[in-house]
């Protein structure tokens, strides 16, 4: 039976995206709120309805969409206890087809298939897309306006101009970089414009097409701006994000802290996926190029360049060489990813891919053929196209294509390193570098095609391989082989203890900060009723908690503390103030408790007089990492009294925004952190 490769294609995207979708909601009771952008977004579920106001200074984080869609999430019967993580989890499931379709219309369909395995199976998009932040969505609506924009070029259509003007707005209204699409696509369609699009398209229009995206994303955006006059502007949120630019100085070290992050939450899945993606694609370009047997007879110039006589010799197409060729680089490529590093391989890729599409055309000269439905050979001597050339061909000039990743890949790679360093930043620019090597991959695979096509046309047998060539395969040999050996010696670099060191956090239970919350809650209404005085404890990683770890003051004994319903907390008149750990006071919401955020340690009442209530305030380590709060503390530490310590395990993904990684490494008592619980005087 002939296989289809319309077949090959559709059952690897579908498995793909099933697999990515499965890998976002795996077992997503192990996720919690715990980072502190994830406590602010989040607010919407807790704070409004308590206090009919926004979480104080929500706009100077982020624009308002992530947080309506977690609200929307929470109406969804079912939902409920997930709706944090439902944007993220669903659009990074979307993500996978986005760019499946960003990178099939732009290189091609193998270019597609392979890049649909990466971002299915890749852990960095997979660690985000299970947490309640606004990257993973935001990433979503910039390839989708990038998409739009440059078919607008390509189609001279101020209608998908307008189109992906509103899909930048709706990522303007996710995060406030949002705006990025429009830098892309006009960076991206200016060199395509310079290089070859002049021919097709005048410069007066492609302004006109810029200014109707414009004119889109700023009208889609247009209300927030309104709205964040009552703010001080835009400019005051600008200045905001400023204050994370420490200037050039800084931008060697981010981007080492940006790439160790990489190497840090890379993981098996990121690897597998190479390989996957490699043999998926090429399956799919070998078959695609497959025909009829060809008859030599057929044509003079062919029997004239034949070094034997064919009689009624029928050639196959594409030989099989060119298959096991595909299916070795998978496997190889396969190896050296996860005995090294996923990311490591993306950028030697994508590197190839920009140096190959550029040097030797071969993607646009396929598009070019698929345009004009034109199966001649590519060269006097070449057996003809096969109409699954074509239909495998790009849809939008790879040549804008090309330009854009590049510009893309540039610029964010510049950009990146110059704000502070958190990991999740790095999306932006992993998208450009997923975009290369898939276009990477299909150029690859079109010139060993066409390669095989222009041999068996003239009936010549493969050259000896160039010296060159030689030892680079010989290279590549040589560091599969090695990446399975191990050093003896301690000063030499081991990779697989920097495997150790460097793992995937996927399913990490990360509800260590709800137990403490629980706790913590406890422990406050145990104090109203003046029935302890101090206590430190610690929360372990399965909830469990232990009592009592140490005793502060004087008290003849202190038993455990009773676990009090949620109910029974609202009975209590007491309130629980957080300094910097919106996450927590989610938390302590959900546990009963009245809460409320809090920016200053003034909470006496008028006269330094002790509250009427029970006030209690909460700090960890956001506080102590914030500017000015230990000067506060100091001026009102009198105020307060130590009620107790809890202890809890944050994940490794929220540690590395407090922590540099090396330090983290030297350092593995930070892992542990400890939430302080002290009562007002």
């Amino acid at each position: 039976m002939k296989v289809r490769p319309s077949l090959i294609e559709s059952s690897a995207i579908v498995g793909f995206f099933v697999l990515g979708v499965t890998l976002r909601v795996w077992h997503l009771d192990l996720e919690a709120v715990e980072h502190f952008d994830e406590g602010i977004y989040a607010s919407v579920l807790w704070h409004d309805g308590t206090f009919n106001a926004p979480y104080p200074a929500r706009e100077f984080y982020a624009p308002p969409m992530l947080s309506t869609l977690i609200e929307v999430g929470s109406l969804i019967p079912g939902i409920g206890p997930y709706a944090p993580f439902f944007p993220a989890a669903m659009m990074g499931s979307l993500s996978i087809l986005a760019l499946w379709w960003l990178a099939r219309c732009w290189f091609g369909k193998a270019a597609g298939i392979f890049i649909a395995a990466v971002v299915a199976l890749s852990d960095f998009h997979i660690i985000y897309s299970r947490m309640a932040l606004t990257d993973v969505p935001c990433l979503f609506w910039i390839v989708g306006s990038v998409y739009f924009g440059t078919l607008a070029l390509q189609t001279n259509s101020v209608r998908n101009a307008v189109i992906a003007g509103f899909v930048c707005g709706l990522a303007w209204w996710t995060k406030y970089t949002g705006w990025l699409p429009l830098a892309i696509i006009f960076s991206g369609g200016i060199l395509w414009w310079i290089w070859v699009g002049r021919k097709s398209i005048g410069v007066m229009r492609v302004g006109v097409l810029f200014a109707a995206m414009l004119a889109a994303a700023t009208l889609t955006f247009a209300p927030w701006w309104w709205h964040l006059q009552s703010v001080g502007g835009y400019s005051a949120v600008a200045a905001n994000h400023a204050s994370y630019m420490p200037g050039i100085s800084a931008w060697t070290d981010h981007l080492s802290q940006q790439l160790t992050f990489q190497f840090w939450q890379d993981g098996t899945f990121g690897g597998i996926s190479l390989g996957l993606g490699m043999v998926a694609s090429g399956l799919f370009r070998w078959f695609s190029a497959a025909r009829s047997t060809w008859n030599v007879n057929a044509s003079n110039t062919l029997q004239s360049n034949l070094r034997e006589d064919a009689g009624d010799t029928k050639t196959f197409f594409p030989p099989i060489n060119v298959l096991l060729r595909f299916l070795v680089a998978g496997v190889a490529i396969l190896i050296l990813a996860l005995r090294i590093w996923t990311p490591l391989m993306l950028v030697c890729l994508a590197l190839g891919g920009f140096g190959g599409m550029y040097l030797w055309p071969v993607l646009r000269r396929s598009w070019d053929r698929a345009v004009v439905k034109d199966l001649s050979p590519t060269s006097a001597d070449a057996l003809p196209l096969a109409q699954g050339d074509l239909d495998s061909a790009a849809t939008i000039d790879p040549a804008l294509g090309l330009c854009t990743t590049l510009t893309w890949f540039v610029g964010m790679l510049v950009a990146t390193p110059f704000y502070h360093p958190y990991g999740r930043l790095f999306f932006p620019l992993l998208a450009s570098v997923w975009l290369a090597a898939a276009g990477g991959v299909s150029w690859w695979m079109e010139s060993n095609l066409s390669v095989a096509r222009r041999m068996i046309g003239t009936g010549e047998v493969p050259v000896r391989r160039p010296w060159t060539q030689s030892i680079v395969q010989g290279m590549l040999v040589a560091a599969v082989v090695t990446s399975f050996l191990r050093f003896d010696d301690e000063d030499q670099l081991d990779l697989v203890d920097a495997q150790e060191v460097f793992h995937s956090q996927l399913f990490q239970d990360r509800t260590s900060i709800v137990a403490a919350a629980n706790e913590i809650a406890d422990l406050c209404v145990l104090s109203a009723r003046s029935e302890v005085v101090s206590v430190r404890s610690s929360v372990v990683p399965d909830g469990q908690t232990i009592f009592p770890e140490s005793v502060l003051g004087t008290i003849e004994s202190i038993q455990p503390p009773t676990q009090f319903l949620p109910d029974d907390r609202r009975r209590e008149r007491l309130v629980v103030y957080a300094f910097g750990e919106p996450a927590l006071l989610m938390h302590l919401a959900n546990a009963g408790l009245t809460v409320s955020p809090v920016g200053h340690l003034n909470l006496q009442d008028p006269g330094g007089v002790t509250p009427a209530v029970p006030t209690f305030i909460v700090i960890g380590p956001n506080a102590k990492r914030t500017p000015g709060f230990w000067e506060m503390w100091l001026e009102r530490t009198t105020q307060f009294e130590s009620v107790g310590d809890v202890a809890y395990l944050p994940s490794e993904v929220t540690l590395l925004d407090l922590f540099k990684p090396k330090w983290l490494t030297l350092h593995p008592e930070a892992r542990s952190q400890m939430l302080e619980v002290h009562r007002v005087r």
